[in-house]
């Protein structure tokens, strides 16, 4: 049995009026997955000669279509990776906080959002549970309203979180790829539908649209 669960969780957009699309995308792995992935993402790099963040928009379909392609190589071997993200339309959504521009309690909702959809699919594979999310906040007090937000009154759709922390995704390689699940959810749903490699993406990433 893994000893750890790690989940990481980048956005896509902006939560307040800046885009008119607010996106949330997690990687899920163990401790045992997470060295496995880490070898493939090393010779990625290597070999593809990348020396900047796998931002997604920095990276050409070639290169997205070997992040994905990374993916499936552990789901055929039966080790534990799994993807999802949640996206919000802007125009038609019809819960809180948006239209009260109110950017840190719908980041948080989202993100909450994103994890009861998640948990609701995937059972944890540990009894120790760390969320890593990319640093939305330089504010010490609005890192721990997060945490609390994501820890109370989960009415049993989340589990038990032993950290929830902040970091720069420039030094986490998998808070990179979070970012790849939520740039590849905006171009399926807002800005590029018709690229050919989105309908493979759906495949290993599972994607809700939150309307409220």
């Amino acid at each position: 049995m893994p000893k750890r669960d790690f989940l990481f969780i980048d956005e896509s957009g902006d939560p307040g009026e800046l885009t008119n699309y607010y996106i949330v995308g997690l990687i899920h792995l163990t401790d045992e997955s997470l060295k496995r992935i880490n070898i493939h993402l090393g010779a990625f790099r290597y070999f593809g000669v990348i020396k900047r963040e796998l931002k997604s928009h920095r990276l050409t379909k070639l290169q997205k279509e070997q992040i994905l392609n990374i993916l499936r190589l552990p789901l055929e071997n039966n080790i534990f990776v799994k993807a999802s993200a949640v996206y919000v339309d802007k125009k038609e959504y019809k819960g809180p906080y948006l239209k009260e521009k109110k950017p840190n309690h719908f980041r948080n909702l989202i993100i909450r959002k994103l994890l009861e959809f998640h948990f609701s699919l995937n059972k944890p594979q540990s009894n120790e549970i760390e969320i890593i999310i990319d640093r939305c906040y330089s504010s010490e007090t609005q890192e721990l309203k997060l945490r609390k937000y994501l820890r109370d009154n989960t009415k049993d759709k989340l589990p038990h979180f032993l950290h929830v922390i902040q970091a720069d995704s420039r030094y986490i390689e998998l808070l990179q790829i979070a970012d790849w699940i939520s740039g590849i959810v905006k171009e399926k749903y807002f800005t590029h539908p018709q690229r050919s490699y989105l309908k493979e993406f759906l495949k290993y990433v599972k994607v809700k649209k939150i309307k409220k």
